[in-house]
């Protein structure tokens, strides 16, 4: 089954809420479905709602908050996500419970997650996407272990991927039950365009790190001519740096940029397979699965190291 082949269905779907990497790849997805005749209901936040319903996205929202992680932001993911353990792993059980009772209320015919491990239906066919079938090297293997545990559940995996040119390295190998679905962007079947010297900062991750990376941006460009993407506003800005917290304006500016300066996530870089610009990349401190994706592009040791490409 691969998403360009679905039609007729009535489709649930969910993806991950801390940060919004997740929901930004979902949006070119969704736009793919529903454009190919399938009725959508969309499990989310109420910012996530938002964030859809902007881009004219046509679906059934069921509004819930769901779970969220709670970070102290002092770059120990493994520990902070070893202290989320006990709530995370109850909340995965009640995820997919709520899950059976949506199908049988709509009427769903496929369930779609996107990295959410407990979003599966127990009687019809339940679809993990991803573009981590196996978790960074430095994960450890009680990790892994929970991860191939809980991704074995479900029906199928979808790789956001290529084949022919992995983006994310070893991350996306494949394993039984698993195919390539190929990347996807919001920036895709868009005009883009390059002002010369442009330079766009873009904040991003769960909290406390994405208010860290709001800081670090002002305190490393702040005397430049600057526009800065950010879900919220944390402190006072310089007269020259120019702020934007909508979606619709900030992916103008995006496309318009010379330069993008933001965090690695795999969702950023496959926004650069598409926006073809140069970058600055700053892995989020300790978060494993961006500094592997960092090492795949340069020696890196030192967790606010930035490094630039040009993809």
């Amino acid at each position: 089954m691969h998403p360009v082949r679905l039609s007729q269905e009535r489709i649930l779907f969910a993806c991950l809420n801390w940060g919004y990497g997740h929901t930004a790849r979902s949006i070119s997805l969704l736009k793919q479905l529903s454009g190919q005749e399938n009725e959508l209901f969309i499990c989310c936040n109420s910012a996530q709602k938002a964030i859809f319903s902007n881009y004219g996205i046509t679906a059934t929202y069921i509004v819930i908050e769901g779970f969220q992680f709670r970070f102290k932001g002092n770059g120990n993911f493994t520990s902070e996500m070893r202290r989320n353990a006990w709530r995370f792993s109850r909340a995965v059980k009640q995820e997919q419970k709520q899950v059976d009772k949506l199908v049988d209320e709509f009427h769903i015919s496929l369930v779609l997650s996107d990295h959410c491990y407990g979003f599966r239906a127990t009687t019809i066919k339940s679809v993990f996407i991803t573009h981590q079938v196996f978790l960074p090297p430095k994960a450890g293997w009680i990790a892994q272990w929970i991860h191939r545990k809980w991704m074995k559940r479900f029906s199928e995996i979808w790789i956001m991927d290529e084949e022919h040119k992995r983006l994310a390295g070893v991350l996306s190998e494949t394993v039984p039950k698993s195919s390539y679905i190929g990347f996807y962007s919001r920036f895709q079947n868009r005009e883009i365009s390059l002002v010369p010297g442009k330079m766009v900062g873009i904040v991003s991750g769960p909290e406390p790190y994405s208010e860290q990376f709001f800081h670090w941006i002002l305190e490393q460009y702040g005397e430049e001519h600057l526009t800065l993407i950010t879900p919220r506003i944390y402190s006072e800005i310089p007269q020259h740096v120019t702020v934007i917290t909508d979606w619709t304006r900030a992916d103008a500016e995006i496309a318009s940029a010379e330069t993008l300066i933001s965090r690695n996530g795999y969702s950023t870089l496959m926004d650069l397979q598409v926006l073809k610009k140069k970058a600055v990349l700053i892995p989020t401190p300790g978060q494993l699965e961006q500094e592997y994706l960092a090492e795949l592009k340069m020696d890196f040791d030192s967790t606010q190291s930035p490094f630039q490409v040009n993809l």
